[in-house]
């Protein structure tokens, strides 16, 4: 039997297996190196778990051929979205622009007792702030690359078309 890493199969495996070990690394830096997560690191993880679901359904209905295409092109959103929200957060982290309110970068009061509450409601991991990089490349920088690169071979899994 030869396996092609451009079969349905086989790239259900591959695409949810990456996805997996993508969420497995932000929860070991969460949990064993203590870097927390902001708002934006919690939305970029959303479309990792909803593409383990997704294929973790297409290794289940592999014998329906004609609910692949659908399958991955649902995968092919996810990774777009997903990619996405990594370049937004990575031009908040380069301060290109601003994050959302959850950010923690609105502070808008007119007396003393409104600037305390919205800082006892800001944050405390803000989303333009750089927790950790390698080479230069922030945790979001990183995953646009691992979301644009599933994304490209979800793609071509698409166009091949491969059983």
């Amino acid at each position: 039997m030869k396996i092609s890493i451009w079969h349905y199969d086989s790239s259900a495996y591959i695409i949810g297996i990456a996805s997996a070990l993508v969420l497995a690394a932000a929860y070991i830096f969460e949990y064993f190196a203590n870097l927390q997560p902001c708002t934006l690191c919690l939305y970029q993880r959303l479309p990792y778990t909803a593409v383990i679901a997704v294929m973790i359904l297409a290794v289940f209905m592999k014998k329906y051929l004609r609910l692949m295409p659908l399958l991955f092109s649902i995968t092919v959103i996810l990774f777009f979205i997903s990619s996405g929200l990594a370049i937004f957060h990575v031009g908040v982290e380069q301060h290109f622009w601003q994050g959302t309110s959850e950010c923690g970068s609105f502070i808008t009061a007119d007396n003393v007792e409104s600037l305390r509450k919205q800082l006892l409601a800001q944050p405390l991991v803000r989303c333009d702030e750089i927790a950790w990089a390698l080479f230069g490349v922030s945790m979001a920088g990183y995953n646009f690359l691992i979301s644009a690169a599933l994304l490209l071979y979800s793609v071509g899994v698409l166009r091949l078309r491969r059983n």
